[in-house]
């Protein structure tokens, strides 16, 4: 079960026009050289950049956001019928293959999670209780915590 992120400096830029509904616009163009989905550099000057096909872009949103890769064949099979995609998980590898020596790196979490202290019958002894009552005027939309 592996995890990225994109290096510092790195960006994925999804190159498509959007109505307002989320639907993309066919054969709509952005006001740059690059009418595509890609993967950029820009710790170096000039910016590199990576130009990807729709296929590898599917699969490159979901591991820039930190999707394990074990996952992302099944979303692809989900999306696109069965028998459209032949070896997904082959297809996952090889776009993680040409992402990681430039642009990803192993998914870190600088924080670490501290679980919440329990008092001395294993109950946890929180400043706050929890209550869900309303107050009288709780009628339509004027609900609230008394």
């Amino acid at each position: 079960m592996a995890k990225y992120q994109l290096k510092p400096k790195c960006l994925f830029l999804d190159a498509k026009v959007y109505d307002d509904n989320g639907i993309p616009i066919e054969n709509a163009k952005i006001d740059n050289d690059l009418d595509g989905p890609h993967v950029m550099d820009t710790s170096t000057s000039p910016a590199t950049y990576l130009l990807l096909n729709d296929a590898a872009a599917f699969i490159a949103r979901f591991i820039v956001l930190g999707v394990d890769t074990d996952f992302i064949p099944q979303l692809l099979v989900s999306e696109y019928a069965p028998t459209v995609v032949e070896k997904p998980k082959d297809q996952v590898a090889a776009v993680v293959a040409m992402l990681k020596p430039k642009y990803l790196m192993d998914r870190y979490y600088p924080r670490k999670y501290d679980t919440p202290k329990k008092g001395k019958d294993g109950n946890h002894q929180g400043k706050y209780p929890l209550d869900f009552k309303v107050n009288f005027f709780g009628v339509g939309a004027v609900k609230g915590p008394i």
